[in-house]
Formats: C-alpha cells, structure tokens, sequence
C-alpha cells in the first residue's frame, strides 16, 4: 500500500514538473510575440511606400536558443549545456502584411489557411553525425495573423556542438491554385524594429542554430 502511494506521488511530482515546464516554454513564446509585435509596429510606422522593395510573401526566423530558466528579455545565443538539458528553439513564421499592391501576401495566403511543414534536421558536427532524435517535423495551417510561433524543445543525449537547420514549406492545397513555397530559417539574434520591412527580414544572419552540450 505505502509502494503504491509512493509510486502514484512520484508520477504526480513528474506531471507537476512537465506540467511547469510546459507553462514555462508558453511564458516564453508570449514574451516573444510581445516583442515581435512592439517591434513590428514600430517598423510599420516608419516605413514609407515610395521606397518599398519587390514584396516577399513570408519568411521564417529562429530565435534563440534558450535554456532554462529562461531569459524572457534577450535571446541567449549559442548557449553551453549540460547532456540532458533542454534548450528551446522558437521558429516564427512571419506573413508580409505590405503591399503594395493590395490585397497583400498576409491576406492572400493566411485566408486561404493552406498548410504548412516546418522541418528541424539536427547535426553533431564534433561526430560529424546527423541525430535524428533531435530532428523532426512541426505541422500547422496559417491563420490571417502576421506571426506563427512554434517552439522546438530539444535534449541532447551525447556532448558535442549541435548545429540545427530548420526549413520550411507553405504546401499547395488541393483545391487552390496556390504554388509551394520553401525557405529556411535565418536565426535572429535580437528582436527589434529593423528585422522588419516592406520585403520581409530586412536583416539576416545566415547561420544555423548552435548549442554546445558537454558532460
């Protein structure tokens, strides 16, 4: 009877401790969609039409990555952890909203609510070894919303420095004439207004995402 009780206390403690986690990762997302939409009314307020570039019709970024606890007001690039840590990568799908001309590429596409795929392939580059339990496949829709956020959770079960690509695919629905889009991931190392403009990112840092796991 006591081992029972035992047993059913220990699986409430691990819930509670998932449970917190998961809370935590949602405080994280919110804090950076806080940021991304300060960040991106303040772009919006100094763009000007006259010299607008050739529309792009999304983009994606990474932001981060982050380990626990989490730094809620900066990201912490290339963070150093232990094996059996988790670090959190949050990938932000961002739909152009600007013309010209209207409709725009947010209207277009985030009402037509066509799917998407965001693939995160994860390397060793110390082995020099593709780790597929770090590696995977995030799917959703878009909505008529200028940012999707989608936070990647991963635990490195060897040392080594991890290198993670993500890309990404808007998928051609059955019954439009929509055509595929892919691109992949440029990773943002702070959020403020000038990562925003009439073309998409107007800043890019054409690097994966790093992390370094030690023992």
């Amino acid at each position: 009877m006591a081992v029972a009780t035992a047993k059913r206390e220990l699986v409430a403690a691990k819930g509670a401790e998932v449970e917190k986690e998961e809370l935590a990762v949602e405080e994280l997302q919110a804090a950076l969609l806080e940021r991304l939409e300060a960040a991106y009314e303040e772009a919006k307020a100094s763009w000007r039409p006259e010299i607008a570039a050739p529309t792009n019709w999304w983009d994606i970024m990474a932001i981060g990555p982050f380990s626990a606890p989490f730094d809620l007001g900066f990201p912490k690039p290339n963070p150093i952890v232990r094996v059996g840590q988790s670090v959190v990568i949050v990938t932000v799908l961002f739909l152009n909203p600007v013309g010209p001309p209207l409709p725009s590429p947010m209207q277009i596409i985030g009402g037509a609510l066509l799917p998407y795929r965001i693939m995160y392939d994860t390397t060793n580059v110390t082995t020099v070894s593709h780790d597929g339990a770090l590696s995977g496949t995030v799917n959703g829709n878009l909505a008529p919303a200028p940012f999707i956020l989608n936070a990647i959770t991963l635990t490195p079960n060897s040392p080594g420095l991890y290198e993670v690509n993500l890309r990404a695919q808007i998928l051609t629905a059955m019954s439009t004439t929509m055509v595929p889009f892919a691109g992949y991931a440029s990773r943002i190392d702070s959020i403020h207004a000038s990562i925003f403009g009439p073309s998409g990112l107007a800043v890019r840092f054409e690097q994966p995402v790093r992390f370094d796991a030690y023992v």
